[in-house]
């Protein structure tokens, strides 16, 4: 085919169903040669832990393993597959952090999923894949 459309894609991950399908179509644009690699990010929200209780390093802890859990189940599919890829574990904001890795890297792709939220609920939770989608300026793979 030559060369890949997309060179690096970031594929934000964690433990969902929708997440899963994120993965499965990050693969499949891999073995059909539109991205060239892949990073997979996952992130343990930091807002959730109150450092201020005695056992918040404990909760840290869970959060750290649970999105290392997450990494190292979507790596071993890809592994299946033949497909090399990387992984990244960071805490804090997903959306933030998400905005951050795509200015500070090289990614050309964003391969992400965007859950089914009405006007409501987008403003009271906020949406991840909006924000990033108004705030970045590579192409953006939205999965639903």
């Amino acid at each position: 085919m030559g060369k890949a459309m997309f060179e690096k894609a970031l594929v934000p991950v964690n433990n969902s169903d929708l997440s899963a399908r994120v993965a499965a179509k990050a693969a499949e644009l891999v073995e059909r040669g539109f991205v060239a690699s892949v990073v997979l990010f996952s992130v343990w929200e930091a807002d959730e832990i109150d450092y201020s209780k005695l056992f918040s390093t404990d909760k840290e802890a869970e959060l750290k393993a649970a999105a290392r859990a997450v990494l190292d189940q979507y790596q071993s599919q890809f592994i299946e597959a033949s497909i090399a890829a990387q992984t990244v574990r960071v805490g804090g904001d997903p959306a933030d952090l998400i905005i951050k890795a795509v200015e500070e890297g090289d990614y050309d792709l964003i391969i992400m999923g965007s859950r089914k939220l009405n006007k409501a609920q987008e403003l009271l939770f906020g949406s991840v894949s909006d924000r990033v989608t108004r705030l970045v300026s590579v192409p953006i793979l939205l999965i639903k």
